[in-house]
């Protein structure tokens, strides 16, 4: 079946504990007089590309519907296979213009307690998960991928008492996109106003998420942060639901651009997915989001490099003066790898990373003001990077396996060290099958490895690299073969006079588990449940909602008041359902589980329960 999601992915109800520390920009002076901020579109495209929401893909591609951007969520991230439908719905978005953003789940890597699919809170693991993620956007679409989205980020810089710990893992995650992937987009959303640390994390930051009463009246903390003002626009986006009308949109869309907004999404969509769907006046809102006056700015000089290694250096050039330019955007040959805010009267820094040692690059600039007018290109500036260190770290330990299963391996190695710096190497390079999946800091000598296939054999090596890109000579192989566990085992289900159970053994590792429930015993009313030998689903349980069928296609309604989830320890999932909560139940019910996501679908044998 389609892989759906009906669950809000986005910040956590608690916000992460803002940082008083802001860093001190220039304020902006005055635009010029008649200009207004020219934004972009960016939709959260939670939408499944096939049956009822068909036609909110059609309108990503047609003129005056069609986005700038669109975040592309499969299932809370891009699954473990390639989905037909999906690579066929990019394709054409990405075709007509659209940038196609694939979704991530970062858990504010475990900061929170929120766990990977393999149930593990360690950030370590949350960056096993998250580059194996960003990875399969790229191996399943390819070229249709414009970036990454980072979504339930951090917006503390670290851990009470200071320190740069928590924005430092989403450095090094846009680090690892844009490395593996030049060119990448990359986008940080905590949902709330993150710290001024978190400016230099990734290429656009989401500094709003919530409902259109909390944005035109915010609280404290969900305001606009003081850097904001002077930030460069194309590097904020605002999310607004709840929106009721255009009168409404018109206000959320003015204080958008106050706010210094250049990327928006406004809908009238609601909890508990504002995102799966697409408003009815898309067309006046990109309209609206447009901007006007202004004139194209000159071109920027050539911009002149410093600090260059063997994979990074910084660009710094002279900050054009108000009322022209807000942001520059920054080329390494023809490739946009970033843009910058406008640091007038400041000198204006671009720090450049991913590179490749002993390689010419050349290197541009564009300047942008406040309408969105982009001038030529400025001369570029050529630039040779350093040679590699003249000694290769030494070679690591054989990694050992251990806590095998169906699709995850914890492999653990001894440290090599670097020969030119008589430390520890910078990072670690994990290969399956000889191919690179994973890349650790040189720091961390273990990973939990998730996304293989059961009852199947994989030879691991690992290999040390320097900060150079010198590369160890691989340590030895290590054999593992994952189990084959029955997929669903132990699926029960009662029904009772006030209460209906249910409990299932999941043992793969799915984004979410499911329970389909017949309640008229009749397939021909309810969602159709593909290998459901009849059953007609008039419910369903998603983890920890229960859901009332729209139709017998994928649409649902969320049924209030109830939490079914008892516990999943072990992946053991238990649930109870009040039988008052099943409107126009019979006393025969079929039910079927299924989890689903992430690995392929799997379903349990239909169970027929009559009501005791």
């Amino acid at each position: 079946m389609p892989s759906a999601s009906l669950r809000r992915s986005a910040r956590a109800a608690a916000l992460a504990p803002l940082v008083a520390s802001l860093l001190t920009l220039s304020p902006a002076p005055a635009q010029a007089a008649g200009a207004t901020l020219g934004q972009q579109v960016a939709v959260p495209a939670y939408f499944y590309p096939g049956g009822q929401t068909a036609t909110y893909w059609t309108q990503l591609t047609s003129a005056g519907t069609k986005p700038a951007v669109a975040v592309v969520n499969v299932l809370n991230g891009p699954t473990s296979t390639s989905n037909p439908d999906y690579a066929a719905a990019i394709a054409s978005a990405h075709a007509a213009g659209v940038k196609i953003i694939g979704y991530v789940d970062t858990g504010y890597f475990g900061t929170t307690g929120k766990t990977t699919r393999l149930d593990s809170t360690s950030a370590d693991d949350w960056r096993t998960q998250i580059q194996i993620d960003v990875d399969n956007w790229y191996a399943f679409y390819g070229s249709n991928i414009d970036g990454i989205f980072f979504d339930q980020a951090q917006n503390a810089c670290g851990p009470a008492g200071g320190g740069d710990a928590w924005v430092d893992l989403y450095r090094e995650a846009g680090a690892y996109v844009k490395k593996y992937h030049p060119g990448a987009i990359t986008i940080d959303n905590p949902g709330a106003p993150p710290a001024a640390c978190y400016q230099d994390a990734a290429d656009i930051l989401v500094t709003f998420e919530s409902n259109y009463d909390t944005y035109m009246n915010p609280p404290a903390e969900l305001a606009p942060p003081a850097w904001q003002a002077a930030y460069d626009p194309q590097r904020i986006w605002n999310l607004v639901y709840k929106v009721p009308d255009q009168t409404a949109l018109n206000a959320v869309i003015a204080k958008s651009k106050a706010n210094n907004a250049g990327y928006v999404y406004v809908t009238g969509d609601d909890l508990d997915n504002p995102w799966d769907s697409l408003p009815s006046y898309m067309s006046s809102e990109i309209t609206a989001a447009q901007g006007s006056g202004g004139a194209t700015p000159a071109a920027p000089a050539a911009p002149a490099a410093s600090l260059v290694k063997a994979t990074s250096l910084r660009l710094t050039w002279t900050s054009a003066a108000y009322p022209d330019v807000v942001g520059y955007d920054v080329y390494q040959g023809s490739t946009k790898i970033g843009t910058e805010a406008n640091h007038t009267p400041n000198a204006t820094v671009f720090d450049v990373e991913g590179l490749s040692p002993s390689t010419a690059y050349t290197f541009s600039l564009r300047a942008r003001d406040k309408a969105g007018n982009t001038s030529p290109a400025g001369t570029p500036v050529s630039v040779t990077t350093a040679p590699r260190n003249a000694h290769a770290p030494t070679t690591p330990g054989t990694p050992v396996a251990s806590n095998v299963g169906p699709t995850s391996v914890r492999l653990t190695w001894t440290a090599s060290n670097d020969a030119d710096s008589g430390d520890y190497v910078a990072y670690y390079d994990i290969l399956k099958d000889g191919v690179r999946v994973l890349s650790v800091p040189g720091t961390v000598t273990t990973a939990y490895f998730g996304g293989l296939s059961s009852a199947h054999t994989y030879s691991f090596t690992v290999k040390a690299r320097d900060t150079t890109d010198n590369f160890s000579a691989a340590s030895g192989a290590v054999s593992v073969t994952t189990t084959n566990p029955a997929p669903i085992a132990n699926a029960q289900a009662t029904l009772g006079t006030n209460t209906a159970t249910y409990s299932a053994q999941f043992n793969m590792p799915w984004g979410s588990h499911h329970v389909f429930i017949d309640t008229d015993n009749n397939p021909a009313t309810g969602y159709t449940v593909p290998l459901g030998a009849g059953v007609g689903a008039d419910y369903m349980i998603e983890d920890n909602a229960l859901y009332r069928s729209t139709g017998t296609s994928w649409g649902w309604t969320a049924v209030s008041g109830v939490s079914p989830l008892i516990s999943k320890a072990g992946g053991l999932y238990q649930w109870s359902v009040p039988t008052s909560a099943f409107t126009g139940a019979g006393t025969t019910h079929g039910v079927i589980f299924n989890g689903s996501g992430d690995v392929p679908d799997a379903y349990s044998n239909k169970i027929t329960v009559t009501k005791s």
